[in-house]
């Protein structure tokens, strides 16, 4: 068994680890940021191709001790850099601080430098031969993280990340919409509006359609990495952890792995066939943004017959005439990223705030707002007010049951 750790946003920890249960991890414990656990290669290989939640999945490959900054470059050179990576490969570091060491170190990004510095002095001075660094599409993408140590002084824990990129990048989305959410974030506000897939799912500011498809995912049972397995699986492209030197030496995984992977595809064509008539419902007042939600759609190999997306405002529209229940989750705009006059924006949500309260009535509506003052202005009553933070933004997912 190896120590792992999943990152996440931050307020969904208890998420992702209830997400990590069915997966016979060992020793799984939430911490700030992720959740802690014990796991065999294929166990964790499993978990980066189906998380929903999860930001990256990291592979922890060795620690120090260290009492001050001075102390990093010669500790972490004691790693057995060697028996890790080639030096004919590239790398990019990254590094997090725990809150309890802040005021013992400086910034971040000179740490990183440091555990670069060691890196690179371990092969200079092995063999003649040191790693370059790739801040854009490196082999390996190590992040360092300082925290305090049990007996004293400070603790450096040198992690991998196993797949290389960021899980929430899906492949569907297109460039140019202006305030996405992040995929991973979409899919756990839905786990936290208890939306399971047996009614309709809207969205009345759906942008690049980012809740719907998160819900198709979900209802459908797609492994959120699908687009990237079959393009695997068609030999198009390659996974990092293919040419880390862990899973190169690991003779028991790869065979097991395109098992693995044969198996998710076939549950996702399987749950694709199961799509129902407008399963997922959307408008934007934007035209531009409902073609983008339909091309994400399509990008992602959903049913046609699944998505009804129209433009359409929000102020003015209700549920689909022929669909029993649902629910409705939605991302209106704030105003801090897109500079809307505070104005305007008062009386949309004034107006957003009538028209659930008119036209929803049997649903519940999920709505995020980042402005109490916003907030106050839909004027229902809200019977669930869920903190979260949407990159540096606190947020809130409020729940108003509309009768």
């Amino acid at each position: 068994m190896i120590k792992h750790f999943a990152s996440c946003p931050r307020g969904f920890e208890e998420l992702l680890y209830n997400e990590m249960q069915h997966y016979n991890f060992s020793n799984m414990e939430i911490t700030r940021g992720g959740v802690n656990f014990k796991a065999k290669n294929l166990q964790a290989l499993n978990l980066v191709l189906e998380t929903r939640i999860a930001s990256r999945v990291y592979r922890e490959i060795g620690w120090f001790d260290c009492e001050n900054e001075k102390e990093i470059v010669a500790k972490a050179k004691e790693i057995p850099w060697p028996k890790i990576m080639n030096p004919s490969q590239t790398i990019k570091i990254g590094c997090i601080l725990s809150r309890d060491v802040l005021h013992a170190f400086r910034n971040s990004h000179y740490l990183s430098l440091l555990l670069k510095d060691a890196i690179v002095d371990c092969f200079t001075e092995k063999s003649g031969k040191r790693p370059s660094i790739d801040l854009d599409d490196p082999d390996y993408n190590f992040l360092l993280r300082i925290e305090p140590h049990p007996k004293g002084g400070y603790k450096g824990l040198v992690l991998l990340d196993i797949a290389g990129f960021p899980l929430h990048q899906r492949g569907y989305r297109p460039e140019g919409h202006d305030a996405p959410i992040k995929e991973n974030y979409a899919a756990a506000l839905l786990d936290i509006a208890n939306w399971t897939g047996q009614n309709p799912l809207y969205d009345i500011f759906c942008g690049t359609g980012t809740f719907l498809i998160e819900g198709a995912i979900k209802k459908y049972h797609l492994p959120p990495t699908f687009l990237r397995l079959k393009n695997w699986d068609q030999g198009h492209v390659k996974f990092k952890f293919e040419s880390h030197k862990w899973y190169q030496k690991d003779e028991t995984v790869a065979v097991p792995f395109k098992n693995l992977v044969a198996e998710l595809i076939n549950r996702g064509n399987q749950g694709l066939k199961r799509a129902g008539q407008h399963d997922f419902i959307g408008w934007d007042i934007s035209r531009r943004a409902v073609e983008q939600t339909k091309s994400s759609w399509k990008i992602m190999g959903l049913p046609q017959e699944s998505l009804l997306a129209n433009v359409g405002s929000a102020l003015k529209i209700g549920p689909h005439p022929d669909k029993d229940g649902g629910t409705l989750i939605s991302n209106p705009p704030y105003g801090v990223r897109l500079g809307e006059k505070d104005e305007e924006l008062e009386d949309l949500y004034y107006n957003l705030g009538e028209n659930l309260k008119n036209s929803w009535k049997g649903l519940n509506a999920f709505i995020i707002s980042q402005d109490p003052i916003l907030t106050k202005k839909i004027s229902l009553r809200t019977s669930q007010k869920i903190p979260f933070f949407n990159g540096p933004l606190e947020c809130r997912l409020l729940k108003y049951e509309l009768y």
